[in-house]
């Protein structure tokens, strides 16, 4: 089982996790039980995509809101186009960290306060624990994950500032 929030190291997280999945596998269980001949209607998703710009430069984006996107990232992901990449969304501004566990593609990391300013820029190392921010970052809001060496190809430092819309409609899940 793998521990992530937001692609950060929670030591409970572990716990957690197994308690929603026994829950889940129960409400699934007893759903089906219940089952009637009326499809239900599934609700229309919400647009995962966006764009991120910073110093001119524009990067497609999948948006991980939720605590099971944050937590998946872009592990197993070996593939990442040249301008695409990942905005993880959170509720609340804190110090995070994040690690590339099972996460094959080098990737740099932009953190962003709450006003999209970048506060952090780090190089990450595949498929490693080591920790990127925590205490050694400033509070964040937003994070931006993208091919290794797409920030410094670009231009883009600390102290700039991104540009994006997220999508209407979007619920940013808290961390639990």
């Amino acid at each position: 089982m793998t521990i992530r929030l937001g692609r950060s190291f929670q030591p409970n997280a572990a716990v957690k996790a197994v308690r929603r999945a026994a829950f889940c596998l129960l409400a699934v269980g007893a759903a089906s039980c219940g089952a009637s001949d009326t499809p239900a209607t599934a609700p229309t998703p919400t647009p995962t995509q966006s764009t991120v710009t910073i110093n001119g430069s524009t990067v497609n984006v999948s948006i991980a809101a939720t605590v099971a996107a944050r937590d998946t990232g872009l592990m197993r992901v070996t593939n990442l186009g040249a301008s695409s990449g990942m905005l993880f969304v959170f509720a609340d501004d804190r110090q995070r960290a994040f690690w590339m566990k099972d996460t094959p593609t080098p990737l740099s990391i932009a953190f962003l306060d709450a006003n999209k300013k970048v506060v952090f820029l780090e190089d990450m190392s595949p498929n490693t624990l080591t920790l990127h921010g925590g205490l050694n970052a400033p509070q964040m809001r937003y994070a931006l994950e993208v091919n290794l060496g797409w920030f410094a190809s670009h231009g883009i430092t600390v102290g700039m500032y991104a540009t994006f819309t997220l999508p209407t409609g979007l619920v940013v899940q808290p961390d639990p």
